[in-house]
């Protein structure tokens, strides 16, 4: 599946559309999902995305946080603000 242009300014007025104001952590998670993206051709799923964010800032999120932070499904939203195919399997 073929991957759409896509720039900050792109992403912010994705965001925006979504009624999300991006802030630091929305943006790791957006490279995050790219990065991830263009190595295994497939959108990473909810536990590496924590598992990412826990050794990255040695924390505990959790599902909760991330659903405060894309409220209408994080996997949904992320991609679209992303740009990236939303019918690509979660790996």
């Amino acid at each position: 599946m073929k991957v759409k242009f896509w720039s900050k300014n792109i992403a912010i007025q994705l965001a925006l559309k979504e009624g999300i104001h991006l802030k630091y952590i929305h943006w790791v998670i957006i490279y995050y999902f790219r990065l991830f993206y263009f190595k295994y051709n497939s959108l990473p799923n909810i536990r590496n995305l924590l598992n990412f964010l826990n050794i990255k800032y040695n924390k505990q999120y959790n599902s909760i946080f991330l659903y405060k932070l894309f409220p209408k499904g994080v996997i949904k939203q992320v991609s679209k603000i992303s740009n990236l195919p939303k019918n690509v399997q979660c790996f």
